[in-house]
């Protein structure tokens, strides 16, 4: 064996040598790095699920002092109604009760309400077709801020269209989208979300978009539309 393929020979042992050597550390210095960060990470784990602990606990907690306060605030207005009855103060006891059945019904209104307004926008809604739940969500709590009782009670938008007309040009509307599953290129080179129909050269309400049926709705031309 000549003395350079010697030399070289011991070049490459040196450098496979160093190679180990370096990797070594590296594999050291990496499982130390770890050593030094777990305890960390377990502490932080440790505290988070403590502050959990603690927020649940306090959440038990109020809730059960709400529901004591109001069992006592129950008991106060019928030992009070007692009283008044036996006092012979008659009128005035019937006159917390009527406050007090007006309050509970106007509960069981707002609540009859909402319900009505959740009916309505969840079945205009379960005609599109959204990417997924999530997407759904959002753009069911952007249709309900933007609702308002009329002078009937009814719900409808804020510029007076129904609730089905807003979601019909809520789903036509390029802002959203991105909420929609996209249709199958139809071979023109466009695609369009569901629920978002080629246009044709007399619109209906339905394919317009949120701000021509806004538009429209403040000039009063929505009455004899197409829909």
């Amino acid at each position: 064996m000549s003395q350079d393929n010697v030399i070289t020979e011991e070049i490459d042992t040196i450098d496979t040598t160093a190679q180990e050597d370096i990797e070594q550390e590296l594999k050291v210095s990496q499982e130390e790095t770890k050593t030094e960060i777990d305890p960390i990470e377990a502490a932080v784990q440790e505290r988070l699920a403590q502050m959990k602990s603690n927020m649940d606990r306090m959440v038990k907690e109020r809730d059960i002092a709400l529901k004591k306060a109001a069992e006592i605030e129950q008991q106060q207005k019928q030992e009070k109604l007692k009283r008044l009855e036996e006092e012979g103060k008659i009128q005035e006891a019937l006159e917390i009760k009527l406050a007090e059945a007006d309050a509970k019904l106007k509960v069981y209104e707002e609540e009859n309400t909402r319900l009505n307004r959740d009916n309505i926008v969840n079945s205009a809604l379960s005609s599109l077709d959204f990417r997924n739940d999530r997407s759904r969500q959002l753009a069911y709590r952007d249709i309900v801020d933007e609702l308002t009782r009329n002078e009937d009670g009814s719900w409808v938008h804020k510029s007076g269209i129904s609730i089905q007309d807003y979601i019909a040009s809520y789903s036509k509307n390029e802002e959203n989208n991105f909420l929609f599953k996209v249709k199958p290129n139809s071979g023109t080179g466009a695609v369009s979300p569901t629920g978002a129909p080629n246009t044709t050269e007399k619109k209906s309400i339905s394919q317009m978009t949120t701000d021509e049926v806004l538009a429209m709705a403040a000039r009063g031309q929505l009455g004899s539309f197409n829909y």
